[in-house]
């Protein structure tokens, strides 16, 4: 026969496991499964390898740009190597530098290079998806992990929980609060003196002084506009003086120009024979780049430059001839 005692506890022991299954239910089978996102095996297969690849692209046999992008080579090609272009390597960018897209060179010539970088890739297709775009940044911002590394994402079901926990707290709080009436009166009185503030505020009006800058940086030097005007637009198209074709082992792009043409001798065997430099500061007569763009007497010389375009107009001549007489300063 069942006591009333046996019977209360029995009722008790059945209210706290139906209490506990309840908790238990709502609690679910623990936090969902983490996602991961930013594989490297997973962009060699649908980024690389179907627009990288190509017949004299980036593969193991032509390495363009002395890059391989091939699966089990393209990591280490890529992950804080400086690239071979001049431009980008002068400006300090690496082709993927772990944890900042900006300073990735991939990224800059996937989206669109700027003059002297050379053509955006792939050269000669569609250019990638944005998606395709952002999955490699993403990777970037990870810190480019190697293959074989998932990078997961934050678990987003985590959070409704832990928010569910904080809104009970929340009513907690509520509480106490009608005890504090009395103190909002004393923070009214205190706020009061601080109108001394904006009397402080007066002193940044002092700051649009330092204007003059501006006024020094629009004269760009003759070099400069030689450059802009001369050498970007007539030089450095596809198979001639740029990163590609360095014709007669000259490149004109921006950033590297100077350096390949003054003090240096020509590489045209006669020119150099005679004494010539490319550019020869304070001396015209002996300045080979003259002698070109105004057009070779002696065909041992090759040919007018540039080669199979209009030539230069008698003030871009002009310009340049003055530069070289004027000491050839950049």
């Amino acid at each position: 026969m069942v006591t009333p005692r046996l019977r209360i506890a029995q009722l008790t022991r059945w209210t706290v496991l139906t209490a506990f299954a309840a908790l238990y239910g709502c609690a679910g089978a623990g936090p969902a499964p983490e996602e991961f996102s930013g594989e490297f095996d997973q962009m060699q297969v649908t980024i690389f390898n179907q627009n990288c690849l190509g017949g004299g692209c980036h593969n193991a046999q032509s390495q363009a740009g002395g890059l391989n992008l091939s699966a089990g080579a393209s990591y280490n090609a890529l992950v804080n190597v400086v690239p071979t272009n001049p431009v980008a390597a002068g400006m300090g960018l690496l082709r993927v530098q772990p944890s900042n897209p900006d300073n990735s060179f991939l990224l800059i010539k996937l989206t669109g290079p700027a003059a002297g970088e050379g053509s955006r890739m792939p050269q000669g297709m569609n250019p990638l998806p944005q998606s395709d775009i952002d999955e490699i940044r993403q990777w970037i911002l990870n810190g480019a992990p190697p293959p074989g590394t998932l990078v997961p994402t934050a678990p987003a079901t985590a959070t409704p929980t832990e928010s569910a926990v904080a809104t009970a707290t929340a009513i907690d709080t509520v509480t106490p609060t009608p005890v504090n009436t009395g103190t909002p009166t004393v923070t009214v009185t205190g706020t009061a003196p601080a109108t001394s503030t904006p009397s402080a505020t007066g002193t940044v009006t002092e700051t649009p002084s330092p204007s003059p800058t501006p006024s020094e940086t629009s004269t760009p030097s003759m070099f400069q506009q030689i450059q802009t005007t001369i050498f970007n637009p007539t030089c450095t198209t596809s198979f001639c003086h740029d990163v590609q074709g360095m014709s007669g082992g000259l490149v004109l792009v921006e950033g590297v120009s100077y350096g390949n043409l003054v003090g240096v001798p020509p590489s045209n065997a006669p020119a150099r024979a005679a004494g010539f430099l490319r550019v020869d500061p304070g001396n015209t007569e002996n300045s080979f780049l003259l002698l070109k763009v105004t057009g070779p007497m002696n065909p041992v010389y090759g040919l007018r430059m540039p080669s199979g375009m209009p030539p230069l107009s008698a003030d871009q001549i002009e310009l340049i001839s003055n530069w070289i007489a004027s000491g050839a300063a950049e």
